[in-house]
């Protein structure tokens, strides 16, 4: 049953028009002899055939959108940034890798560090990486040169290629700085503490959770 379902809208059009030639022929044998009666049936028939012709164009013209809508969503993702970035530890050093996995190259055209106090470092960069590939990127030095303990930032990243350009959301991470100032160990997210104020009279009310948040939008958002 499903498959003759499955057969019958597949064939709709043939099987309509099969079964109006039909109807036409027996209206035709019947109304043999009465040619008003047959000229009456046959523009009463050519009527229907029309409406369902215009049904049938409309429908292909339908799905025909739809497969060019398909074909561009297709495109854009396969011509779409995907990159993911993260920092390790090298050396005493800190390290940022960007990955490409998508299906089209791109250009790091700048780096965006922001940290707790506010400052702001952007460096201008020209590194392309390929589809599939990693490359690293050096960071700025203060962020561990100048730190005691802890340093908690984030990174963004400004892409482009060919089809698509942007900045990429901005991920938190936090290093732990050791007394010679060398990086001991990178962490994912704000690993410090942060402590919130009354609104009313200023002063500290305690410290704020930092567990889950993605950047220091976020933290600022909270703290407020």
């Amino acid at each position: 049953m499903k498959r003759a379902l499955e057969f019958g809208k597949r064939h709709t059009p043939t099987s309509v028009v099969i079964v109006l030639v039909g109807i036409a022929g027996a209206f035709f044998k019947h109304y043999w002899n009465d040619p008003a009666k047959a000229q009456s049936a046959g523009g009463f028939l050519a009527f229907v055939a029309a409406a369902i012709l215009i049904g049938v164009t409309w429908e292909y013209v339908r799905i025909n959108q739809k497969a060019l809508s398909l074909q561009q969503l297709q495109w854009e993702q396969q011509n779409r940034v995907v990159l993911r970035f993260g920092i390790k530890r090298y050396q005493g050093r800190a390290q940022l890798w960007v990955a490409n996995i998508g299906k089209t190259d791109f250009l790091i055209s700048e780096l965006i560090v922001r940290m707790k106090d506010g400052d702001r470092i952007v460096r201008k960069e020209r590194r392309v990486v390929a589809s599939g590939s990693r490359e690293t990127l050096g960071l700025p030095e203060k962020l561990w040169t100048a730190k005691a303990l802890l340093s908690p930032f984030d990174v963004q990243l400004r892409y482009e290629s060919q089809h698509d350009s942007g900045l990429s959301q901005a991920r938190a991470f936090t290093l732990l700085i050791g007394l010679s100032s060398d990086v001991i160990k990178v962490r994912r997210g704000i690993d410090d503490t942060w402590f919130s104020s009354c609104p009313k009279c200023q002063e500290a009310a305690g410290a704020m959770i930092t567990e889950g948040l993605e950047n220091l939008d976020e933290a600022a958002l909270r703290q407020q």
